[in-house]
């Protein structure tokens, strides 16, 4: 997996960068994917999503998503390449 596409979101509440990805073996570029601050202090990756209403708050809707094991395999593969992006860009 690498990471195409990394803009920095700081001072936007929790979501530290929005991220593009292309993972090789699947054929696959994911786009407009968000690295979110969870409240527990850890970090994790937002699927796009639909923004919806309910009882007057908005919440957002992802447009797919993983089993639990293929998730976390995904959470923590994609934040090894956003963390060897961003060492990468740090060096140069």
């Amino acid at each position: 997996m690498e990471v195409t596409h990394y803009r920095s979101a700081e001072g936007n509440g929790p979501t530290i960068a929005y991220v593009c990805f292309k993972i090789p073996e699947w054929g696959l570029h994911l786009n407009g994917c968000s690295l979110i601050r969870a409240r527990s202090g850890g970090r994790f990756i937002s699927f796009p999503s639909k923004k919806y209403q309910k009882d007057g708050e908005d919440k957002y809707a992802p447009y797919f998503g993983f089993d639990r094991l293929v998730g976390e395999r995904f959470q923590k593969t994609a934040k090894a390449a956003i963390d060897e992006w961003v060492k990468q860009r740090e060096i140069e």
